[in-house]
């Protein structure tokens, strides 16, 4: 599975609050946030605004590269 990576700016208390949990677990600071991150992110998948944006999203990047084609919005006359 393709991984990205993210860059995240925070306040130095921040930072040494998590550097020390990492130091106390005997892990990385990544290994300490992924699992959180992971979980906020299965937590907004379930939303159905954030699963709209998604759909939309990649309804844009296939028309984009081709691979979808919109069809002409219909006008209904009275």
């Amino acid at each position: 599975m393709a991984q990205r990576q993210l860059n995240v700016r925070m306040d130095q208390a921040t930072f040494d609050t998590l550097e020390a949990a990492a130091f106390l677990e005997g892990v990385s600071l990544p290994e300490v946030i992924r699992p959180l991150i992971e979980k906020l992110a299965a937590e907004l998948a379930s939303d159905h605004a954030v699963q709209i944006a998604l759909r939309a999203r990649e309804e844009s990047r296939a028309a984009r590269s081709g691979k979808l084609t919109r069809l002409p919005s219909r006008s209904v006359d009275s």
